[in-house]
């Protein structure tokens, strides 16, 4: 700062009254204060050349210094496996890496040439990829798409691409587009994920053969048929002895089944899912119980089988049962079925390793009063027969008694996992009381005399309000006889916007080691159950 400049601080200033205020100087006074103001002005323009001065000598210190550190930097002297196994770790976890700059490992290769070429040489880096087909068009990216299954040689790859959900008329060229490219690495290939693929896509898949496929998912669009079913029999991933875990989900997924004999005795883990068209519904899509027995027989190496049946009291008993010694997960649902016949269908079965049970009855057609029945007796069957159930779901709309359900759950006493939809909404709101007893949890209760399920750690309820003391004095009792149970989800439905559903204080219970999660769940509005005690019936509501 020049020596000969004093600043002075504003209360000095000879005009300090009139400073922030809305006083007017008069002219005189104007030409006072642009004097008083000169040397300062001349000051703050020294200043500023200074500091122009300055902070282009402090760039070129900078510049001198910053290659310097970058020849002592730490990332520079990291051994090129270290830096590959960081790569690695950037990669996403819950899905396969995109074709994107902005995401690993296309971004790992704009930092510097050296990492560039540790990227573009390291394999791990190149052995996933997620394609969406209608940006497969242009000849750069299907070239890019090739040199990024080039660099992953020679490990295994895992495939997944997402066509587009429209059902363009089979001679749409974005139905060439994927596979074409892909089949070349066919011998590589480890998991192979279709989503919306069209019919003549996948099929082309017969004639391909992938020795190290392990897992294949393929989701059709609604213009899958039964002569695609066909076609797709014919391939080398139900037929060449390889992809022991598949899943298929279409329209029709009993077209998956062929009529004639076959044997898939390769396949593991077996999940056929119903991609139910919005517009329709309809039993012949799914399986029926014999084709689900014709199914299983078939595939006698099971570890692993998803269905979706609709059972008929046509299908026919199996008698004696068939054995599956290897099968440990079973996961049935049916949109429209008896529940008699889903339990029938399970009395066909012996399976003395299944660890893993999921019913879904989405409407029960029973009558009311034989419900209670069939589900005991299943119970007990279900009890002797597969005795190591540590994972059971159910979910049937108006569950019958379901007190007596679960107090025959002793039965299953290594069962670790219970996760109940006791009830959905329905027409029969007003009867709250009819499916979902007061006494469920009560039935539940340790003590240290008996405990119906001594295993059990999660609970996972789906119905109307129990009532906070119920399940709160559940879990209690668990805490105070020091059980293994660690896990309350409870998922309860409500009607009117009005009623009040306060957040239960679940903080001394997480304290104490227990994950106790409550959720409220509106009735839709649209739905037709909330409407019917509404004054607002038949007006469609604005929002």
């Amino acid at each position: 700062m020049d020596s000969t400049y004093d600043l002075s601080d504003l209360s000095d200033s000879p005009f300090y009254e009139y400073l922030n205020t809305n006083y007017i100087p008069t002219d005189s006074q104007i030409i006072e204060i642009r004097s008083h103001l000169f040397p300062h002005e001349a000051e703050l323009a020294r200043i500023e050349s200074l500091i122009v001065d300055l902070t282009a000598q402090r760039a070129r210190v900078k510049s001198y210094i910053a290659p310097h550190k970058s020849l002592i930097s730490c990332p520079r002297r990291l051994p090129a496996e270290l830096v590959e196994q960081i790569f690695v770790d950037c990669l996403p976890t819950t899905h396969n890496a995109v074709m994107s700059v902005k995401e690993p490992p296309l971004l790992l290769g704009r930092i510097c040439s050296g990492w560039r070429s540790i990227a573009l040489s390291s394999p791990k880096l190149w052995n996933s990829l997620h394609i969406y087909a209608p940006l497969i068009s242009n000849q750069e990216i299907k070239r890019g798409l090739t040199e990024w299954l080039t660099r992953s040689a020679p490990l295994p790859i895992l495939l997944s691409a997402q066509y587009n959900s429209i059902a363009y008329p089979r001679t749409y060229p974005e139905n060439d587009t994927v596979l074409p490219l892909l089949i070349p690495f066919s011998a590589r290939w480890s998991e192979l994920i279709l989503t919306n693929v069209s019919p003549d896509e996948a099929c082309s898949l017969a004639e391909v053969n992938a020795p190290l496929l392990d897992n294949v998912k393929l989701a059709f669009r609604d213009d899958f048929d039964e002569s695609d079913g066909d076609r797709l029999f014919r391939s080398q991933i139900f037929f060449g002895g390889h992809a022991p875990k598949i899943t298929i989900a279409s329209p029709i997924p009993r077209c998956i089944v062929p009529n004639t004999h076959f044997t898939w005795e390769h396949i593991t883990h077996l999940a056929l899912i119903w991609e139910r068209p919005a517009h329709s519904f309809s039993g012949d899509s799914v399986l029926t119980a014999e084709m689900a027995y014709r199914l299983m027989s078939s595939c006698r190496f099971l570890k692993s089988l998803e269905l979706p049946l609709h059972y008929s009291e046509l299908d026919l008993v199996v008698d004696p049962p068939m054995s599956f010694p290897m099968l440990e997960s079973l996961r049935l649902w049916s949109h429209v079925s008896s529940l008699a016949g889903t339990m029938s269908f399970l009395d066909g079965l012996i399976l003395a390793q299944l660890t893993t049970l999921h019913l879904t009855i989405q409407e029960a057609r029973d009558d009311w009063s034989q419900r209670h029945l069939f589900l005991l007796q299943c119970i007990e069957r279900l009890g002797v027969r597969s005795p190591l159930i540590a994972d059971l779901h159910l979910e049937c709309k108006d569950l019958p008694s379901t007190l007596a359900f679960v107090r025959n759950l002793h039965v299953f006493s290594r069962l670790q996992r219970l996760d109940l939809a006791l009830w959905k909404p329905g027409n029969d709101w007003c009867n709250i009381y009819n499916t979902v007893e007061t006494h469920f949890f009560e039935a539940l209760y340790p003590t240290d005399k008996s405990n119906i399920c001594p295993e059990l750690r999660e609970l996972s309820v789906c119905s109307r309000d129990f009532g906070e003391g119920v399940w709160m004095n559940f879990l209690q009792a668990n805490i105070d006889l020091g059980t293994n149970f660690r896990r309350l989800h409870l998922k309860l439905w409500y009607l009117y916007d009005t009623w009040e559903m306060d957040d239960p204080d679940v903080s001394e219970y997480r304290s104490r080691g227990l994950d106790v999660v409550v959720e409220y769940i509106q009735v839709p509005v649209n739905s037709g159950y909330a409407n019917s005690r509404s004054a607002w019936e038949g007006i469609e509501r604005q929002h």
